[in-house]
């Protein structure tokens, strides 16, 4: 009976987890559906040598700033609970600004987990700001990594 104990407390821990990989895969797939549904967006990243298959099978999106559109208001508890997963690993600030904002964002998996995430700005910014934004979830890579935005669309990134 003591055992049961433990593996109950030992599922309660994980739980938290699990629901956080969740909401990051929403996270990728909601800035992945808003390129799908960005034909401009879509056309600037062909002319620039990232085409639409390489889009959709590396799980490519865009940051539109429109997250709250597809997500629960913060007073829901589904809501608090997505956005408190996104600012507790760092993807969203304490205001709930997404740090992506603005960019073509490539997700990285290892094992079916996001474990890193890079954004490129599709406009320069007109005030001193990075271009190119690298985001590593804490404790997870194993690896040096190598997003592949930075090879198929040289021309994009370098000007």
């Amino acid at each position: 009976m003591k055992n049961d104990f433990y593996i109950d407390e030992f599922d309660q821990l994980l739980a938290p987890i699990e629901t956080q990989e969740t909401y990051l895969k929403q996270l990728f797939t909601i800035y992945h559906q808003r390129l799908l549904s960005s034909p401009d967006v879509l056309r600037k990243l062909e002319r620039r040598g990232i085409s639409d298959e390489v889009v959709k099978t590396n799980l490519i999106g865009h940051c539109d700033r429109k997250l709250n559109r597809y997500i629960s208001k913060s007073e829901k508890p589904d809501g608090a609970a997505f956005r408190g997963a996104l600012r507790r690993v760092g993807l969203t600030s304490v205001h709930g600004h997404e740090i992506f904002r603005g960019c073509i964002v490539e997700p990285i998996f290892e094992d079916d987990k996001v474990i890193a995430a890079m954004g490129i700005k599709l406009i320069c910014p007109s005030r001193p700001a990075p271009r190119i934004l690298h985001w590593y979830r804490e404790q997870i890579y194993t690896k040096p990594l190598s997003f592949k935005l930075m090879t198929w669309g040289k021309r994009y990134v370098t000007h």
